[in-house]
């Protein structure tokens, strides 16, 4: 991740039309975005439940056996959630070999937790798994579109993100941010080092590759974040239509020379 690059591109991010406002135009990520880089469903049931965290230490015991313990000091507040380190701690190694099938939906269920808490729902802390993301796990077997609620919830976070006025992280996808950004703008791109090829799974086509695969091996931002920052800036000011890829994808299907198919999600 280029924090420079992003810091300088959520500055011109407008919640009111959730797009960036740039001299070339407004811009934004779309669901064809999440599709596309992530390979996420943009279909099935929408992600709407309750967030209110009354009770949620009993709630997650309930679900997977046990939840953080409670702060000694009752006056202090506590989040809804999970320290990813107890996280790490309590369920870091696999299900005993004998566990039954409830243990291992157990196990499941806090594995995609951990995952989707640290990649599609990070918090701007960047520690914490929240207590709604677990509770949307409740039955695994639902149809969720995981790809409207990561598209929403990163707009959600580009919304506080640019209303902040001291030094704070960037919550969402930022995988999502960056690849979209460097696909889009020559702001802040990276140099793609040699390519990296991928097997072919003709037979599981879930285990192509995402258009982020062009992405997989690029070169790292080793200047002064804020030098580089004000460079950034400066080159975002200046943009030019010209000078935007209006439509990276364009109608290819495969990535690169023939190296892989893409992930039909």
């Amino acid at each position: 991740m280029n924090a420079a690059a992003l810091t300088a591109l959520v500055d011109r991010w407008r919640p009111e039309t959730h797009t960036f406002h740039l001299r070339a135009g407004e811009m934004t990520p779309t669901l064809q975005d999440v599709s596309m880089i992530l390979g996420l469903p943009i279909q099935g049931e929408p992600l709407c439940m309750n967030t209110a965290s009354d009770g949620w230490r009993r709630q997650m015991e309930d679900l997977i056996g046990m939840a953080p313990p409670a702060p000694e000091n009752p006056k202090e507040r506590a989040p809804a959630g999970a320290p990813f380190a107890w996280i790490r701690t309590n369920f870091g190694q696999p299900p005993p070999e004998d566990a039954n099938e409830d243990t291992i939906k157990t196990y499941t269920r806090v594995y995609l937790w951990y995952m989707i808490s640290r990649t599609l729902f990070a918090n701007s802390g960047g520690k914490l798994a929240h207590w709604c993301w677990l509770k949307a796990l409740t039955v695994l077997e639902r149809r969720w579109s995981w790809g409207t609620a990561a598209l929403a919830y990163l707009y959600r976070q580009l919304d506080e993100a640019c209303r902040r006025t001291g030094s704070g992280g960037i919550g969402g996808c930022l995988l999502l941010l960056s690849v979209w950004s460097w696909d889009r703008l020559s702001v802040g791109r990276p140099r793609v080092l040699t390519e990296r090829p991928w097997p072919h799974y003709r037979n599981n086509l879930d285990r192509e590759p995402t258009w982020a695969f062009l992405w997989d091996n690029v070169s790292e931002m080793t200047s002064d974040p804020k030098i580089m920052y004000r460079q950034y800036t400066e080159e975002l000011d200046t943009l030019t239509a010209e000078q935007v890829e209006w439509e990276p994808y364009g109608t290819y299907y495969h990535i690169g020379a023939g190296m892989a198919d893409l992930n039909p999600k």
